[in-house]
């Protein structure tokens, strides 16, 4: 142990005191360390002039590359790698390197030496025309681009190739064009490898370099590959626009294609440069590459808790906006749907339907957005606890959930949705059947119903009086006929002078006169009130002598009570007496004790 942790502090002190292998090279070889420098230089130069010819392609910039290098001395130095912008120790080869700009022209020019300049060549698709069945494509560049091993295919929406073009030495010149087409009506064109369908609903082309890069897609309709966001299908014809001579190319199809009529009612034609200049008639449209700020669009309708989901935009301002590069985006994903190339008037409605968008729209809470072309948010809104068959709608400025789906069309405010047949809906808002009478069927013959009890009855046949015979009358109390004899017999006679006729008995009964007035009682006497005679007046300190049989009542009754209470008191001391019968019995043996104690003395 003690030779193995020596040997370890004398290899660390030779590595402290030894030099560098950097210093070593340097001592053998002044030019290998250039070398080694040179090699780092290289890499980063390679990287550099990668990134600097992607930026030329992307903002029609011109890209100056550097082709010459300083040879390196150390074989082991690649010298395809040192020579591709590498720096140079001289200044006066480095200058007379560098290609001169072509005042003539903004179109990027590219200068290799090597003769690949198809390998990095920005070609672009500049028409495609779904009715007359082309495809144009444009060299941007300032030389001859030879599209050997470039290939151009077609995709359909649901992203089947269906056919394709493999270039073979065919030459597109300078700031010139090339159709390919199966066309036989269309002059100076290169035929497709197959026949070529172009569909009118959606598709793609796509332009790949030798190397199997992308060089440019074009994409319309749904579902269909595309740079940045498709155009909107159902066109004939889409194409790049021209301004000051320079197609336009923003790597995004929506805003740098038109398609239909052009905005100057210009025939686009193969081989044709359509400007786009905006029209001071349309101040809706834009000048391409003008980001498009979208003025006057708004949210209008979120309908994410149905089947068909779908939002709303309407244009609440009062001129004509264009859609291009004005976007849609859910929450924060950070997923853009773009609108598209619509002209909306001033309150035109439009609909973007979430199935054919790249969008995902919570049904009960999310946020939307609407956003211009440069990413800046137009507008907002925010929904949560939204209810089935409800939809977050803008109404009088104020954003509810309301049942009414209003699909471009002005929203309105409901409440609760429409109750199923036969159902109303009452004060608390809920469905309740409707009460209906039932059907009634009709009463036989000769009945009729009752409008209270609602059953049938019978008709009530109309009773005809006959007249009473001769000799008879019609009470007018019973209704019946009586004789007028006796009815005659029966009338009471007057009753006879001095007397009257009592109401409640009907008979005669006398007059009362002054002899029949009662004479006033005696003294000591008084009337009494119910005979009406006279009675001798009761004295209040009259003695009452009792009789005998009261007396002998209540000396009964005072026997009966005393045997009652002897009674009871004898069985009281019985109980007690059986009750303590034993501490009696204790008592009197020990009275009986103290007796024979005491006869014993």
């Amino acid at each position: 142990m003690k030779y193995l942790r020596n040997t370890l502090l004398m290899i660390l002190a030779a590595a402290l005191i030894m030099p560098s292998p950097l210093v070593l090279a340097e001592g053998v070889s002044g030019a290998t360390q250039e070398s080694k420098v040179d090699d780092v230089q290289t890499v980063d130069n390679s990287l550099k002039s990668t990134e600097e010819a992607k930026d030329s392609v992307v903002d029609n910039k011109q890209t100056d590359a550097s082709s010459s290098s300083q040879p390196s001395e150390n074989p082991e130095t690649p010298t395809e790698s040192s020579s591709i912008d590498s720096p140079s120790e001289n200044p006066a080869t480095n200058e007379s390197s560098k290609s001169e700009p072509n005042p003539e022209s903004e179109q990027p020019k590219i200068d290799n030496p090597s003769g690949r300049i198809e390998e990095n060549a920005p070609i672009l698709i500049s028409k495609i025309s779904q009715d007359k069945k082309y495809v144009e494509i444009y060299n941007r560049t300032n030389q001859n681009v030879n599209l050997a091993g470039w290939k151009i295919e077609y995709h359909t929406g649901s992203g089947v190739e269906t056919v394709g073009k493999i270039f073979k030495d065919e030459v597109i010149s300078p700031n010139e064009f090339l159709v390919l087409s199966n066309n036989k009506a269309l002059a100076d064109t290169i035929k497709f490898d197959a026949n070529l369908r172009l569909s009118q609903g959606d598709g793609s082309v796509v332009l790949l370099r030798s190397d199997g890069s992308v060089a440019d897609t074009v994409g319309w309709g749904n579902n269909s590959k595309s740079a940045g966001s498709p155009i909107k299908g159902g066109v004939k014809i889409v194409w790049r626009c021209f301004v000051g001579g320079n197609i336009t190319d923003s790597k995004n199809n929506s805003t740098d294609f038109l398609s239909g009529k052009n905005l100057n009612n210009q025939e686009v034609a193969p081989h044709s440069r359509p400007s786009c200049k905006k029209p001071e008639s349309n101040p809706g449209s834009k000048l391409p590459g003008e980001l498009n700020k979208c003025e006057g669009l708004k949210l209008n309708e979120i309908a994410s808790n149905i089947d068909e989901q779908f939002i709303e935009i309407i244009n609440s301002g009062e001129k004509t906006v264009i859609t291009t590069g004005c976007k849609l985006t859910v929450g924060d994903a950070g997923v853009h749907e773009n609108i598209g190339d619509i002209e909306l008037n001033p309150g035109e409605f439009l609909t973007i339907k979430i199935k054919s968008a790249k969008l995902k729209l919570p049904k009960t809470k999310g946020k939307v957005y609407l956003l211009d072309e440069a990413g800046s948010q137009i507008d907002s809104a925010e929904y949560e606890k939204l209810a089935k068959s409800f939809s977050w709608s803008l109404i009088d400025d104020e954003w509810m959930q309301t049942f009414m789906i209003t699909e471009n069309s002005e929203n309105i405010f409901k409440e609760y949705p429409d109750c199923q047949n036969g159902y109303e809906r009452n004060v608390l808002g809920k469905c309740v059947k409707i009460s209906v009478p039932p059907v009634e069927s009709p009463c036989p013959v000769g009945q009729y119903r009752h409008p209270e009890t609602r059953r049938c009855r019978k008709n009530e046949a109309e009773k005809t009086i006959t007249p009473c015979k001769d000799g008879y009358y019609r009470s007018e109390e019973t209704g019946r006929c009586r004789s007028i004899a006796s009815a005659a017999a029966k009338t009471l006679k007057p009753c006879p002078e001095g007397q009257f006729r009592n109401s409640t008995t009907g008979r005669c009964k006398k007059i009362a006169s002054t002899d029949d007035i009662a004479k006033e009682c005696p003294e000591g006497f008084e009337r009494n009130p119910q005979t009406k005679r006279c009675r001798k007046i009761k004295s209040a300190n009259m003695s009452t002598v009792g009789s005998a049989a009261a007396e002998v009542k209540q000396v009964a009754g005072a026997t009966w009570g005393w045997w009652v209470f002897g009674g009871v008191s004898l069985l009281a001391v019985g109980y007690g007496i059986w009750q303590w019968r034993w501490e009696i019995s204790q008592f009197v043996r020990k009275i009986r004790e103290i007796i024979k104690s005491a006869n014993g003395k």
